[in-house]
């Protein structure tokens, strides 16, 4: 939020290394011209995830120096046998870094269901994709938009035209069936995959839109925890999630 109202500048954040695929993907959603800024990356490392940033066309997968990939979401709705190949290559993956062949079915379902959303609601999908990184007992991915994002969304649906707030919207969508179709069933926006398939070794689970975050954070074998609050401007809808073992 200080980067993006200018409180801080780029040029004076300590030097970091990009460790984590969704906060690096995040940032360069809320940013997506930082790479061009005067001075660069000077201040941030982003290891191998800058891929991420110059190859965003087509469809992409590297094993090196873990398996990580990218997928168009609009290369998948123009070739259906591209989300066949990710299928099968997101299960012998996670089946590869430790994950049993259950869960490696529940990560698919969980994607499969997010990529969804884009189509149905977001109104870009072409500017959709998904993303994801994997590494010895841990998996983690990222589905993201630019379209109009949850908020004008829900408020195309009639029941929900007098929301105002982004981190009500938010917290909406997480509730099983809401959504912005009113007259049609099986349109929500679909997280049940995520709370229920991936409810033992989900690590952390962040939703963002507009002004509003909202994360779901496990620790230990506890309950998770979840929370709602205000964020930096991120436009459209990003999902980001660890799932670890």
């Amino acid at each position: 939020m200080a980067l993006q109202n200018g409180a801080v500048e780029p040029a004076d954040l300590p030097s970091c290394a990009a460790q984590s695929l969704g906060a690096f993907l995040e940032l360069a959603h809320i940013f997506p011209g930082f790479k061009q800024t005067p001075g660069g990356l000077k201040w941030l490392d982003p290891r191998h995830f800058q891929h991420f940033l110059t190859a965003r066309e087509t469809a992409w997968f590297l094993e090196e120096p873990h398996p990580y990939g990218f997928i168009p979401i609009a290369t998948m709705i123009s070739n259906p046998l591209v989300w066949t190949d990710v299928i099968n290559r997101l299960k012998r993956l996670s089946i590869n870094a430790g994950f049993s062949s259950d869960h490696s079915g529940k990560f698919v379902a969980a994607i499969g269901e997010l990529w969804g959303n884009v189509v149905d609601h977001s109104q870009r999908s072409d500017t959709g994709y998904v993303a994801f990184s994997l590494g010895p007992g841990r998996f983690e991915f990222v589905v993201a938009d630019h379209g109009v994002g949850v908020l004008a969304s829900l408020k195309s649906n009639p029941d929900y035209a007098h929301l105002t707030d982004h981190g009500g919207a938010i917290k909406l969508v997480l509730s099983e069936g809401v959504s912005r179709y009113y007259t049609e069933e099986g349109h929500g926006f679909g997280f049940r995959p995520l709370f229920v398939g991936l409810a033992n070794i989900a690590r952390g689970l962040r939703f963002r839109s507009g002004d509003h975050g909202r994360e779901v954070i496990r620790t230990g074998g506890g309950p998770p925890s979840s929370r709602t609050y205000e964020l930096a401007h991120l436009p459209g809808f990003f999902c980001s999630v660890v799932c670890e073992i």
